[in-house]
């Protein structure tokens, strides 16, 4: 996965921001959202970093 890549362009959140989050203690979506705050602009990222936060949780 590219940590660089952006997740969610309103807010600036990488892929590797959401790994972090969850690399430091984050359980789910709802932690990862609240932590970095995400989909708060346009709201179109929501839905692929809930994929993303799933799958990053399953490893």
């Amino acid at each position: 996965m590219k940590r660089n890549k952006i997740a969610c362009n309103c807010k600036n959140i990488t892929y590797g921001m959401i790994e972090d989050a969850i690399k430091n203690g984050a359980t789910s979506y709802e932690e990862v959202e609240k932590l970095l705050r995400f989909g708060t602009g346009c709201g179109k990222c929501k839905e692929f970093i809930s994929y993303l936060v799933r799958d990053l949780l399953e490893k």
